[in-house]
């Protein structure tokens, strides 16, 4: 706020100028002392790090390659976000244009210092649009993204012996059994038959003939070791439960069949399925192998310590894995109803359909050339990684907890993640994507507004769930492959590119201190650029919206586009040209004449923009005014290769134009424009203000500040640091923490 005093002391010196200017042989600076004991940001002497800009957005060069399928014959559209585009509105645009085989997209950008992330979306000339993310490296002022090849690795050709692995069947099975290891049993081997009750001896071997139904049991777990049981017949008991003991071996062979309730491993040893088993419940522990090459049905099979490899047709109603490094690899058909692994390894070598999956702390592999199919996913630190040609199907809902999970592509090829439905909500970074990996989901929960609930790092990439890029050959493993969305290729241009918005505001008493409301002038601005297929600027719109003014002086306000010379404007059309022309007097082309570069004109006098003759307080008290709306348009003769929120250099006049110059505030690291009273300058530096910057005060505060949204300003008389809690930590070390103090009112 400024009290009005010396700008009255101002005006009739102004028109005592006005009237003895001729006879003067030296002109006066129009300008007093400023006040002692002026108000400071920080009164406890706080020392603000010297180089701090107090910028809330930095400068990026980038440039953007893409994969170009149709050897540059088509446009490919590239945008760039500062946040999630899945959010919508929530998401602004920070740079767009053009790109394909021998023109990269590159350029320059604004983006927001407490951003993570960047939103790259490229819209192919077939019109899918796919979104990856970019980690944005604060000590770095470059983004570089170049697509990784994939070549034609995915045209996976996987052969398997178990056949069509979309039906589980006897066929499937036997051509698996037939290609097993041959069972060969010892012909010293113990007959078993009838309903008699058999105890084992260590080191012998026991055989159910081909033909020979036995339905007694076996004690296998009576101290004996190294025993061999063999099934070629059928042994059936429903209602006996199998423990085969210490390092002791059941074998089914091809011909054999086996019914029981359970079959447990104590320890090292196994069971191995080359016909047909059925089992209520199926065990290992320890050290135990589980091999299927045959057909297998368990109610629930519990892989514990040990391991479980399935070559044939095997269905499992229930399957639970506890124990870490336990392994359940499947290279034949498998189907579960519900399955869950903590900390378990489940390897999809061949079509693997799970209904319903929960993991935590899991490792799961899907192989090239195979499917693993689910309906529902509940996962918790679980790491996937797709090998090229591989394809994770889930039909439902993919849930990821707070435990952060892992789903990785490979380095060369491609593979795909059908996700119909994904659930991060509120998770931080519940789930990361990365390697050649494409995520195919329209229903994925987007990232908040500045928080991060999923990555997705290039080159793993974001796509519609029916708008799938990647071919993947059908295999006996897959189900069909994925194919690709086919249609008719179109340049995919845009031309117009809508950026914003910013806030500016301004302390008005510069160079003296002010209170630091920082209201004294808030204007938003949003920027349009219309560019070429050269991604050049042709033309600029510019819509400033006042919406506060916090001062009792008048004051005009302005922008200068730092580094676009006057002479290269062609025109400039003002909406309210109602508002302008007396305070900057225009040239022929618009701009404000006798500068070096374009200076444009918003409003002469801010309080007369809302109509009132006084300078009331506008919007910082009670009662509130509609803002106040221009619109700026700006062709120029020679398009230009970069315009960003960088090029506006928006500013503030308190004082009117003297011979002298007159008073400016700008942001801190911009130049003030040619007619400033550079004498002020001069005879205060170093008094009231920087050494380094006219635009910060001797404790290196500034009198303007920008950021990245439409501010929430203050009310009269409140501080910024005391309305915006973080605003003062953010200060005090130079910018590095606190990066989002103007989203914490």
């Amino acid at each position: 706020m400024y009290k009005g005093k010396r700008f009255n002391f101002f005006l009739i010196n102004l028109v005592a100028l006005s009237v003895f200017a001729a006879s003067c042989s030296k002109v006066k600076d129009l300008y007093e002392e400023p006040e002692a004991g002026s108000s400071t940001l920080f009164p406890d002497g706080a020392k603000i790090p010297a180089d701090f800009n107090w910028n809330s957005s930095k400068a990026m060069d980038f440039r953007v390659a893409v994969e170009d399928k149709f050897s540059g014959q088509y446009f490919y559209r590239i945008e760039i976000f500062d946040n999630d585009p899945l959010l919508g509105s929530g998401a602004n645009l920070l740079a767009a244009g053009q790109a394909k085989q021998g023109q990269d997209f590159t350029g320059k950008l604004m983006m927001p210092t407490m951003s993570q992330y960047l939103y790259l979306r490229e819209t192919s000339p077939l019109g899918i649009a796919s979104v990856t993310m970019l980690a944005v490296d604060a000590a770095k002022n470059t983004i570089n993204l170049t697509p990784a090849t994939t070549s034609n690795a995915n045209k996976a050709s996987v052969v398997r012996a178990s056949g069509n692995s979309n039906i589980p069947n006897a066929k499937a099975a036997s051509a698996n059994a037939a290609a097993a290891p041959a069972v060969v049993v010892p012909n010293d081997a113990i007959e078993i038959s009838g309903n008699s009750n058999v105890s084992v001896v260590a080191n012998k071997s026991y055989v159910i003939k081909s033909g020979v139904t036995f339905t007694g049991k076996i004690d296998a777990n009576n101290g004996t070791s190294n025993v061999k049981i063999y099934v070629q017949g059928t042994w059936k008991n429903p209602s006996y439960e199998l423990n085969l003991g210490d390092n002791n071996n059941l074998t089914i062979t091809q011909t054999g069949s086996l019914n029981l309730i359970n079959v447990t491993q104590n320890t090292t040893g196994g069971f191995v399925n080359y016909g047909t088993a059925s089992l209520s419940k199926m065990e290992t522990r320890n050290n135990a192998l589980y091999v299927n090459y045959g057909i297998l049905n368990a109610d629930q099979a519990d892989i514990t310590n040990g391991s479980f490899t399935n070559y044939g047709v095997a269905t499992i109603q229930n399957l639970s894995s506890t124990t870490n490094g336990t392994v359940i690899r499947n290279e034949g058909t498998l189907t579960v109803k519900n399955a869950t692994l903590t900390n378990a390894i489940l390897e999809a070598v061949c079509h693997t359909t799970i209904e319903s999956l929960t993991t935590n702390g899991a490792k799961i592999s899907v192989s090239s050339g195979s499917l693993l199919s689910l309906d529902k996913l509940d996962a918790g630190g679980t790491a996937f990684t797709l090998a090229g040609a591989a394809i994770l199907d889930v039909k439902s809902l993919a849930k990821f907890n707070s435990q952060a999970s892992t789903m990785t592509g490979p380095s060369s090829g491609q593979a795909v993640a059908r996700l119909k439905k994904v659930d991060v909500n509120n998770q931080h970074m519940a789930i990361t994507y990365s390697g050649n990996l494409e995520v195919a989901s329209s229903d994925h929960t987007a990232n908040g507004q500045w928080n991060t609930y999923y990555v997705i790092n290039s080159p793993a990439k974001l796509v519609a769930y029916d708008k799938s890029t990647v071919v993947i050959a059908g295999t006996s493993c897959n189900a069909g492959g994925n194919n690709a969305t086919g249609g008719n290729p179109s340049d995919q241009t845009i031309t117009e590119v809508n950026l914003g918005p910013y806030s500016y505001i301004f302390e008005d008493k510069w160079p003296s201190q002010g209170d630091y409301d920082m209201n004294d002038c808030v204007l938003d601005m949003n920027v349009t650029k219309f560019q070429n297929t050269a991604n050049k600027v042709t033309k600029v719109t510019l819509k400033a919206k006042l919406r506060s003014i916090g001062a009792s002086i008048r004051f005009s306000s302005a922008v200068q586009l730092d580094g676009v010379q006057t002479s290269n404007v062609k025109s400039v059309t003002y909406s309210r040209k109602d508002l302008i022309g007396t305070a900057l007097p225009l040239g022929s082309n618009g701009t404000e004449s006798g500068q070096t570069y374009a200076v444009l004109p918003l409003w002469d006098d801010a309080h007369k923009a809302f109509g009132v003759s006084d300078t009331r307080f506008i919007s910082t008290q009670d009662g509130q005014y509609s803002p106040i709306e221009v619109v700026v348009t700006i062709e120029f003769n020679t398009p230009l290769d970069n315009f960003t929120y960088a090029t506006l250099n928006t500013f503030i006049i308190n004082f009117s134009q003297n011979l002298g110059g007159r008073n400016e505030v700008h942001l801190v690291g911009y130049a003030p424009t040619d007619k400033i009273n550079k004498s002020l300058i001069s005879r205060e530096t170093g008094k009231f203000l920087s050494a380094t910057d006219p635009f910060k005060n001797l404790y290196n505060e500034p009198f303007a500040l920008s950021v990245p949204v439409s501010f929430k300003y203050p009310a009269e008389g409140k501080s910024i640091k005391t309305v915006f809690p973080l605003f003062e930590n953010w200060a005090r070390n130079g910018g590095i923490q606190n990066k989002d103090w103007y989203l914490n009112k």
